[in-house]
């Protein structure tokens, strides 16, 4: 059966307490949905829109604008501060989250696997092939996994949720190792999976004991970061996702500025990714190591 909350839910909620754990970091600038602060930047001349803002004009505009350049350039400033207030990037982790089916009726496919109601999710091959893709890349210096929460009902997400709770309630599973397969299926969170259609016992991962056996990086922040968004953008290029990510990218209008401002450049890239393909990016940083 369908469970009773939003997959958007979900990640908002996985996200807020990704941001309170100690070993968790969200790259500066980064909020809930990926984007870089403001969702969009416009040049507007309406009446009409300004007196619903509450600037009502006749003649002169209450606002008379700036180059966009000079606000990029003001907000690459601004993000370049903040990776000074912030401790050594240790790794990097991108989440595919997945909003888990309940079973309940012994009639269900994977049934027999389990003779008691658990929890699946779909895995697509198109998003598959990236993961598998970007695994090869990246190898032991990123962790790729699907997250996927053990929850049948929005009352036990949002009690999770308040509770600071929800990733102790969250399956996860290292993208790579559903290979092959078009579900996969779980009881508890923190216990071993069957992945299907032939079915293959996965055993139980600790997400925390991956993220905190990354070794610190040898790149200072700023430089890690940039070159990570790099590697990413060049790798996703490589698959299916190349045409609606060049899109998003160019309609961004800072295609031209990598130069002048590559964090910034660096963030928009990674959250038009996060739009076309539904990676999240995460960073660790070093304070255990």
């Amino acid at each position: 059966m369908r469970v009773q909350y939003e997959e958007k839910t979900f990640e908002s909620y996985f996200n807020s307490e990704l941001a309170r754990r100690g070993i968790f970091y969200f790259p500066p600038g980064q909020v809930q949905e990926g984007s870089i602060g403001a969702d969009a930047v416009a040049f507007n001349r309406s009446r009409w829109l300004w007196r619903r803002l509450g600037f009502p004009y006749w003649i002169q505009l209450p606002f008379q604008g700036a180059p966009y350049r000079e606000m990029a350039e003001e907000m690459e400033r601004h993000l370049d501060r903040e990776i000074t207030d912030v401790p050594e990037v240790r790794g990097n982790v991108l989440f595919q989250y997945k909003r888990s089916e309940y079973m309940v009726m012994a009639s269900a496919e994977e049934w027999s696997h389990w003779n008691a109601p658990y929890f699946r999710y779909d895995i697509y091959p198109e998003q598959q092939a990236l993961l598998e893709h970007l695994h090869s890349k990246f190898a032991s210096r990123v962790l790729i996994v699907y997250a996927a929460p053990a929850i049948q009902d929005v009352g036990e997400l949002v009690d999770l949720h308040v509770g600071q709770q929800l990733i102790s309630r969250t399956n996860f599973r290292p993208a790579h190792k559903l290979s092959g397969h078009k579900r996969n299926t779980f009881v508890e969170p923190g216990a071993h999976s069957v992945a299907c259609s032939d079915p293959v016992r996965l055993e139980a991962f600790n997400f925390e004991e991956a993220v905190l056996s990354f070794p610190p990086s040898d790149v200072e922040n700023r430089s890690a970061l940039i070159r990570f968004a790099k590697e990413v953008e060049k790798a996703v290029l490589q698959t299916s996702f190349a045409r609606p990510l060049r899109t998003l990218t160019d309609q961004q209008g800072l295609q031209n500025l990598g130069d002048r401002v590559p964090l910034l450049h660096a963030y928009a890239t990674m959250s038009a990714v996060r739009e076309v393909t539904g990676l999240q990016w995460l960073t660790v940083h070093a304070r255990d190591a």
